[in-house]
């Protein structure tokens, strides 16, 4: 029924919130990498076991918490590639992450032309393998030195940092690193997001992105009936369709074009530009696209090619707005802090896009322009928050602790 597709929905989006949440603690306290290596064996394990259910229920047990194991990994692993790379560099990190994630999709809704044949066990099989290689991969991978030096751990973390060097063409004999930093807050502590003074950029940051989780998972839901390629009853019966790309009419495939395509060009085109002229005013820019797309939206016809591309548009700069947002966290909160701050995120995102389904079920359905004129003025306000954020991170190097970005910024003051 229409709303057990709901409930689907919002159990998954809690679960990955709630990895995200999880795998912020526990990447602050014990480490990136390491993190990322029970995540992953997690989810391959939950994976197994619910490949080789027979009941629906204990399927749908396992495949949750698979979800929460996703949310844990990611957000740690976005973590991990900036804290090790140059600060000039982390966009161009960015935007491969948004590149993969795009590519990913896509290939979702190509396998799914093969779901008849092979069976839903051997397609979850297929798209399962990919973790076996991340572990492979996460296995090889140096930890965060920066993790390490914050940790105390200085020796380990000049090893790490010579064996980057020397991968990349450095010739050194040793690295002296600066001496461990000495730190008030706790590290993985989420209560201390909001001490500090850190408290005005964190309510800002959880606006900008609970709005884009709300409006943002609603379209994507309801795409199909709003491009007249379903009805509302298929469309409503489809709500689990974002978490569902197996099926050759789920939404992965009815909006290719619409929903993924643009995110090709948006991403890199918007991360090049918080490069060149900051990252606040790549996010305010982002937004403010996105609204503008919106209000064009509203005085188009449905079923117009032009709705399509305005639609799509503002889904596409929604997307690229939050890998500005995740690379904006990563540069402005402290290595102490920077694991939760990435996970208050994910939290804040997938809180949003629990409302989702209801608001595709009982609001766009049956009053889409009155939906998209309040996605539109949501849009429009998350523009001006962006620009009232006070700290610019462009080429700033990753503060290790809230009195180091005292020490350096001037901006934020010990409370």
């Amino acid at each position: 029924t229409s709303l057990q597709a709901a409930a689907y929905l919002f159990t998954t989006r809690l679960a990955l919130g709630l990895g995200g949440a999880i795998g912020g603690f526990f990447g602050d306290k014990v480490g990136r990498r390491l993190s990322i290596l029970i995540g992953l064996l997690f989810q391959i394990t939950m994976t197994t076991i619910a490949l080789n259910c027979y009941s629906i229920s204990l399927y749908i047990l396992f495949h949750t918490l698979n979800k929460i194991a996703f949310g844990l990994i990611l957000p740690l692993a976005q973590t991990l590639s900036l804290e090790s790379c140059p600060s000039a560099k982390r966009f161009l990190v960015k935007v491969t992450f948004g590149y993969t994630g795009c590519a990913g999709l896509i290939f979702g809704a190509f396998i799914g032309r093969f779901y008849e044949h092979y069976g839903w066990r051997n397609i979850q099989l297929m798209v399962t393998l990919p973790c076996y290689i991340a572990y492979l991969i996460f296995l090889y991978l140096d930890p965060s030195p920066r993790h390490l030096l914050v940790k105390g751990r200085q020796k380990e973390a000049e090893e790490v940092v010579t064996k980057i060097l020397k991968r990349n063409g450095c010739v050194v004999d040793e690295v002296v690193l600066a001496k461990e930093v000495e730190t008030k807050e706790k590290a993985g502590s989420y209560k201390d997001l909001f001490k500090h003074g850190l408290a005005r950029h964190s309510y800002k940051l959880m606006y900008i992105i609970i709005m884009k989780g709300i409006f943002a998972s609603t379209f994507y839901i309801s795409l199909p009936y709003l491009l007249g390629t379903k009805t509302k009853s298929e469309t409503i019966n489809n709500t689990n369709a974002p978490d569902n790309c197996y099926s050759v009419n789920s939404r992965a495939q009815d909006n290719l074009v619409t929903a993924f395509i643009p995110d090709l060009i948006i991403n890199p085109g918007l991360l090049v530009l918080a490069q060149w002229f900051g990252r606040r005013k790549a996010i305010s820019a982002a937004m403010a696209l996105s609204c503008l797309s919106f209000f064009l939206a509203t005085l188009l016809n449905f079923s117009s090619s032009m709705f399509s591309l305005m639609i799509g548009t503002a889904l596409a700069t929604q997307g690229a707005g939050r890998g500005v947002i995740m690379l904006y966290v990563s540069e402005l909160y402290p290595t102490t802090l920077r694991g939760v701050a990435n996970g208050m995120i994910w939290v804040t995102h997938d809180a949003g896009s629990l409302i989702a389904p209801f608001f595709a079920e009982y609001v766009i359905l049956f009053a889409p322009r009155v939906f998209i004129s309040a996605a539109a003025l949501a849009m429009g306000i998350s523009a001006i928050v962006a620009m009232r954020l006070d700290t610019e991170t462009l080429n700033k190097s990753l503060p290790a602790s809230i009195a180091d970005m005292s020490d350096n910024k001037k901006e934020i003051v010990n409370i």
